[in-house]
């Protein structure tokens, strides 16, 4: 279990160095680029899950979910 705590605090040091959090708009604009990031990641995942295929794929598409 330590070694997550350890992970967590290399993120939070990184997090720190990157940003300056001395006002409540620099720690606003922080969790907007992290969380946009990451929500942006999630969901380009379950739109290549759902359709079978990653974005700007170059193979051959089942396109099975269309004729349902």
């Amino acid at each position: 279990m330590r070694s997550k705590n350890g992970k967590k605090n290399e993120l939070v040091n990184a997090i720190l160095e990157a940003y300056r959090l001395e006002t409540a708009e620099n720690v606003q604009n922080a969790l907007k680029d992290i969380f946009g990031l990451m929500f942006e990641a999630v969901l380009q995942g379950e739109i290549n899950n759902h359709l079978g295929y990653e974005n700007n794929s170059k193979e051959k598409k089942e396109l099975k979910w269309l004729y349902k």
